[in-house]
C-alpha cells in the first residue's frame, strides 16, 4: 500500500492512503490471484507463442520466443520436460498444470490466493531460476506496480 500526502489547504495536510493496483489477471478485482485467474493469465501468455493458431505450442514456436534465448539450460530439453504427454506440443492442459505448480510455489501460505507480498517473497527467493521463470515474475512485478 502506498501512502502519499495531499495538501487540502495551506493549513491542512490530509493523509491519503491508496490501495495497490490489482495484479494482472485479477478478474474479480479482489487484489489477489486465485488459481483459476493465474492459470488463465499464464495460458494466455504461453499461447502468445502460438503463431500457427492451433491452440498449442510446437518446439519451433517455443524456440522462437524471446525468452528461449535467455533460458538457463537447453530450451529444447525444457520444452520436452513441459511436454508431459510427449506429443511434441505444449497444449492448454500442460500449460495449466505447469501454472498450478508455479501457483503452489508462490502461494506460500496455501490459502488459494497469491498476494503482492507472496509475489515479492517469490521474486526475492528466485535468484537462480530459468529465464522463463524470471519472465513470469517480471510480468507479475510490473502488474503489481502502482
Amino acid at each position: 500500500m502506498k501512502i502519499g500526502f495531499f495538501a487540502a489547504s495551506i493549513s491542512t495536510l490530509l493523509l491519503v492512503v491508496g490501495a495497490s493496483a490489482a495484479p494482472r489477471g485479477d478478474a474479480n478485482g479482489d487484489g489477489k490471484l486465485s488459481l483459476g485467474e493465474y492459470q488463465a493469465a499464464r495460458l494466455a501468455r504461453v499461447l502468445q507463442a502460438d503463431k500457427s493458431g492451433d491452440g498449442k505450442i510446437s518446439l519451433e514456436e517455443w524456440l522462437a520466443r524471446p525468452a528461449a534465448a535467455r533460458m538457463k539450460g537447453d530450451p529444447s530439453a525444457i520444452f520436452k520436460q513441459r511436454d508431459a504427454n510427449g506429443d511434441g506440443f505444449i497444449d492448454a492442459a500442460e500449460a495449466e498444470a505447469l501454472a498450478k505448480q508455479r501457483f503452489d510455489l508462490v502461494d506460500a501460505n496455501h490459502d488459494g490466493a497469491i498476494t503482492d507480498e507472496e509475489w515479492a517473497a517469490r521474486r526475492k527467493a528466485a535468484a537462480a531460476t530459468t529465464a522463463d521463470d524470471a519472465d513470469d515474475e517480471q510480468s507479475a512485478s510490473s502488474a503489481n506496480k502502482n
